[in-house]
């Protein structure tokens, strides 16, 4: 989402999340609830899989979920839980690993999820099965058969056999996307291949991953001042930097601030959907979640409301379902707005 969407990233108060879609949406899969102040899963069509009895229900990714033990903390006058110990549940409902893990990755990726351990961060198979030694001081998760890993103070690549394939080198590093990487030295940042070769080199003050063969990028002042546009897989740009601020493009359209107020755009850069939203997010599964007047609702690549703002928060439409908040109580409902799990919390 755009930066003025600060999103609420709690779920019933306590749980961490990212708007990113986490490749929930396969009929193994199992969405998290809570009740009573537990955590549980329910599949897609409301039925309660796994009774609510964890601190932290996590999403599932590739048929499995991430579950975690958490202290609970009061934060502004709101009990928050902070997690403590990440495990592993499968779609049946059975732990597959106890929760152990200092920290975990979002996603599983090809099999593998970056985990945190004591001597560092390492990744794990399905199994809960320690695949990669824990040698790194931070790592991302595994992306087109690579993953971003720190060693010392730099960053660099490694495969799934855990060799590295493209050395640290870099002050920062993001995932491959397709094909290509955004890495950044001395404040510059480059694209490169999975060569480790430097394939764009950019003379901007931000920069995105790419999607559906665009990039984000900023020109201008650092200092929020500069403007967005895309460059293509060349580096040339092919939208001209002229937005406020802009999203990835996803499923044909990017959502793009004109002057404070947020529409969408095409692969060309025409204005499609009017700026006339507060917030605005990526199109996923044919709807886009905004905000009009602090309430989060769902659009159609029209523009127009499919399901009308009424959500103190929202999270994208995956496998059917959209994660929503009403108060602080959290549910789901489908692309018709009907609720297959009343909130609560």
């Amino acid at each position: 989402m755009l930066k003025k969407l600060v999103v609420l990233l709690l779920l019933s108060t306590t749980l961490f999340l990212s708007m990113s879609a986490l490749g929930q949406g396969k009929s193994r899969e199992l969405y998290p609830i809570v009740q009573g102040g537990k955590e549980g899963y329910i599949d897609r069509n409301g039925r309660i899989i796994v009774e609510p009895q964890f601190d932290i229900a996590y999403y599932f990714s590739e048929g499995i979920g991430l579950i975690a033990t958490a202290l609970k903390k009061d934060v502004d006058g709101q009990v928050v839980k902070i997690p403590q110990k990440w495990g592993l549940i499968d779609s049946t409902g059975k732990v597959i690993v106890q929760p152990q893990f200092n920290s975990t990755g979002c996603v599983f990726s090809g099999g593998l999820i970056c985990v945190g351990m004591d001597d560092g961060v390492g990744f794990i198979d399905k199994t809960g099965k320690l695949v990669i030694n824990p040698r790194f001081s931070q790592a991302k998760d595994f992306s087109e058969g690579m993953a971003p890993v720190k060693i010392g103070e730099k960053w660099g690549y490694i495969g799934k056999d855990g060799r590295i394939l493209i050395s640290p080198q870099f002050d920062a590093a993001n995932n491959f996307s397709e094909g290509l990487a955004l890495v950044q030295v001395n404040g510059r940042y480059t694209y490169i291949n999975k060569a480790g070769q430097v394939v764009i080199h950019l003379s901007a003050t931000g920069a995105n991953d790419f999607h559906e063969g665009l990039a984000r990028v900023v020109i201008g002042d650092s200092d929020a001042k500069g403007k967005s546009g895309y460059i293509d897989k060349s580096g040339k740009i092919v939208i001209r930097p002229q937005f406020n601020d802009a999203c990835d493009f996803y499923e044909g359209l990017a959502c793009a601030d004109v002057d404070g107020k947020i529409g969408y755009i095409d692969r060309t850069g025409r204005i499609v959907i009017a700026p006339q939203f507060e917030v605005a997010a990526d199109f996923s599964e044919g709807l886009a979640i905004v905000v009009i007047d602090g309430y989060y609702g769902f659009i159609n690549k029209e523009g127009e409301f499919v399901i009308e703002p009424q959500f103190t928060w929202s999270r994208q439409f995956s496998g059917g379902l959209a994660h929503v908040m009403v108060g602080e109580e959290m549910g789901y409902v489908n692309k018709s707005g009907k609720y297959v799990w009343v909130p609560t919390k």
